[in-house]
């Protein structure tokens, strides 16, 4: 009888072993912002057809459970909780703008899972009266933070501007917790590196109910006689933000803008000639990581992966693979530390979690980004210099 009640015990242990690691993602797959969370998924898909194809995790397939936050607070959590308490899943990667990881952040504490999270760059680094998701969760021991925070975009969207010359900037911002921090930061980096900015104006974002008329604000920008308009907004945003300035004759020198993602079909509009955007990843980067991603996307989903977080999404999950394999197991401390020593790879070439301002597991920084300029229909990387496809044309 014990050697029957040993032969169960084991067999038991053997399946339990034997069991999936399940990853749950939290994406927008619908709403205003399923453009770029259909790209996450894009990501996401072809690194676990990789990964798999490479032996698993701990020896069996990778499975991953897909909820849609519909980039919506109310959806967001429910879509949360329900894989905490009805998947049970341990690791949470994907993410997407910073109000659902603000509205989740109780509810992170509460069940604290492993979090990897590639969207949401809101810090209140540099503002006296605001909070965001590196003060509220970026000490956590159990959270990772994978996208550049909002002061590291910034930075590298200063350096940008300073590259050009221009000696005005007028910003425009989406009024969430992305966009308000976000314009006061960039507002503040381009006065300390010597330039003017006469104008700092808050509009609603399409993604929160805003109408998409942005005149009064595009106006504003028109009468301060900037050189260059600065937006932060979303995917939804670009297409009547850049057909109104058109429509406004609006002709700085430069136009800038700095949603999480651009709509693929916009760089055929007319609109878009000579309009620059800062992006974390474009095809035609010429590292062997990048090339091997875009022929594998393009192989998979029959497109190139023209919205950076498919490559953020894909690098997430290969970080999380690789660390649990080198861990041995999915307990959540051994996952942790093997994601904090790892150096991993991406399109974006290697990367590691080190320290920020607050947060000791923080991702890619400002060296991620590229500023690319749609140049007959064309998205050319024009910054840094050494990664240049194409010169920097103004639009007047």
């Amino acid at each position: 009888m014990k050697k029957v009640l040993a032969t169960f015990a084991a067999l038991a242990l053997t399946a339990a072993l034997a069991q999936p690691v399940q990853i749950g993602i939290l994406s927008p797959l619908t709403g205003g912002a399923a453009g770029t969370g259909q790209a996450q998924l894009a990501g996401f898909q072809l690194a676990l057809e990789e990964i798999n194809a490479a032996g698993g995790v701990l020896g069996e397939d990778l499975e991953i459970i897909v909820e849609d936050t519909q980039a919506n607070v109310a959806v967001g959590l429910a879509a949360f909780e329900k894989l905490m308490t009805e998947d049970g899943v341990e690791i949470i990667a994907g993410g997407y703008s910073s109000g659902v990881p603000l509205g989740l952040v109780e509810s992170f504490r509460t069940f604290q899972p492993l979090v990897t999270w590639i969207g949401g760059a809101s810090s209140g680094i540099g503002l006296d009266d605001f909070d965001g998701i590196e003060e509220l969760l970026g000490e956590e021991p159990w959270f990772f933070h994978i996208h550049p925070w909002d002061y590291q975009n910034t930075e590298a969207s200063t350096g940008f501007i300073a590259s050009t010359g221009a000696s005005a900037v007028a910003v425009l911002h989406e009024d969430s917790a992305f966009g308000g921090p976000g314009g006061a930061a960039a507002q503040q980096l381009v006065i300390d590196a010597g330039m003017a900015s006469p104008l700092r104006e808050s509009f609603t974002s399409t993604l929160f109910g805003g109408t998409g008329d942005f005149r009064a604000a595009i106006n504003r920008a028109k009468a301060s006689d900037a050189d260059m308009l600065y937006w932060i907004g979303y995917d939804g945003d670009v297409v009547p933000m850049a057909s109104q300035i058109r429509e406004l004759d609006y002709r700085p020198q430069y136009i800038f803008g700095a949603p999480p993602g651009w709509p693929a079909e916009f760089a055929q509009s007319p609109e878009a000639e000579c309009v620059t955007g800062l992006i974390g990843y474009l095809p035609n980067l010429p590292n062997p990581e990048a090339i091997q991603f875009r022929d594998a996307y393009v192989a998979m989903h029959n497109s190139e992966p023209n919205n950076y977080m498919a490559a953020l999404a894909y690098a997430n999950l290969w970080a999380l693979a690789d660390a649990i394999n080198a861990a041995g197991t999915t307990e959540q401390s051994a996952v942790a530390a093997e994601l904090e020593s790892g150096t991993f790879t991406s399109p974006m070439g290697d990367w590691s979690f080190s320290q920020s301002v607050l947060s000791p597991r923080q991702g890619f920084g400002a060296e991620m980004w590229l500023v690319f300029q749609y140049q007959g229909g064309v998205q050319e990387i024009v910054y840094p210099a050494h990664l240049a496809t194409a010169p920097l044309a103004t639009c007047n």
